[in-house]
């Protein structure tokens, strides 16, 4: 796993591997005392096209999802700083397509045994 600075405000934790790159990316708070919070607020994919479409030359293909619309309000502009920290670090190259999306969580349940609150 690779921890990549976006700005001040945001930084990544990457992970690498297995055909399939992704990664969180968090939203840094400073409270009055100095502590630190992090919150998540995006997660982002890097695939390749596994039947490249007709008429599409080879690329990669990152995928940002952001999960906090309060924390993010220009999921573009995120999407392009993680873009551009992307490449700076090696894990994608041109020619790549950015697509960004606003997700929202709609619900969730456990399968098997998942949670320990004791």
């Amino acid at each position: 796993m690779n921890d990549i600075d976006l700005s001040p405000e945001f930084y990544v934790e990457f992970s690498r591997g297995g055909g399939s790159d992704s990664g969180s990316i968090y939203r840094v708070t400073w409270h009055k005392d100095g502590a630190r919070f992090s919150a998540p607020v995006a997660r982002f994919f890097i695939t390749d096209p596994r039947i490249p479409a007709e008429g599409v030359f080879p690329h990669k293909r990152l995928d940002c999802f952001v999960i906090d619309k309060g924390r993010v309000p220009k999921p573009e502009r995120l999407a392009g700083i993680l873009f551009e920290a992307l490449k700076k670090h090696g894990a994608i190259d041109e020619p790549a397509w950015l697509q960004w999306y606003v997700a929202e969580e709609r619900g969730g349940k456990p399968h098997g045994n998942v949670l320990d609150f004791e």
